[in-house]
């Protein structure tokens, strides 16, 4: 079963996660320096060009990283990975979340994940993430060289408003939430303005970095429900 394929029946079988579209080769992978804890995997793999991996995505911010086993073609390694917009430097002290090595059947494969991961993995990440928080209920906002925003915030509400509900990804090479290139400048635009509003009804304070210096915007007053049932 090829990477991709076995990457998707696995999210199938673990609800709220999502899988990357595509594979990529793990030579030379960015986010392969956000794997939490490698559990089997030896350090050569990466050095290999016929090895590929994909990445499961729950919108509470956190990653798995799943890889055939090598040298073993029945089984693959599941990793788990720093949660959005943390690094090494916020787990330390942590118990880290072991990786595991599961069999090839997806069915067999999950419900270990289940039973061996998630739970400690949800638990570290939550602590790794309340450590990332640049301020209370602070959201920061940056642009990459293709003025395409990138957005960083420790709290798992956030991910949850992006990732689940404004159309956004989570880069595993930086644990930055992103909107996809394929977007036009104006889709870009509007996603973005869509999702900073929904942040700042929840209370969210969102600042967005330009070259020219920051913008800030408090968050919005909650609408009254009571104005819906006026005549």
């Amino acid at each position: 079963m090829h990477i991709t394929e076995f990457a998707y029946a696995l999210a199938d079988r673990l609800p709220g996660w999502q899988p990357s579209p595509t594979s990529v080769p793990l030579a030379d992978d960015p986010a392969s320096n956000r794997i939490w804890d490698s559990g089997p995997l030896p350090y050569a793999a990466f050095s290999t060009d016929d090895v590929h991996r994909c990445v499961l995505t729950h919108h509470w911010g956190l990653q798995l990283y799943v890889m055939p086993r090598p040298h073993r073609p029945n089984e693959y390694l599941v990793l788990p990975m720093l949660p959005g917009n943390t690094s090494h430097q916020h787990a330390q002290g942590l118990r880290a979340p072991r990786g595991i090595t599961v069999p090839a059947d997806p069915a067999r494969a999950a419900a270990q994940v289940r039973r061996r991961l998630l739970l400690a993995y949800r638990f570290a990440s939550a602590i790794a993430i309340r450590r990332s928080s640049p301020g209370k209920l602070q959201v920061h906002v940056a642009f990459d060289a293709q003025r395409r925003p990138r957005i960083r915030a420790g709290y798992i509400g956030v991910f949850n408003e992006l990732l689940a509900h404004g159309g956004f990804l989570l880069d595993p090479a930086t644990g930055e939430c992103h909107l996809a290139d394929t977007l036009t400048p104006e889709e870009t635009r509007r996603q973005l303005v869509q999702g900073l509003q929904r942040l700042r009804y929840r209370d969210f304070h969102v600042t967005v970095h330009f070259p020219d210096g920051p913008r800030s915007h408090p968050p919005l007053p909650r609408a009254d429900p009571r104005m819906g049932h006026r005549r």
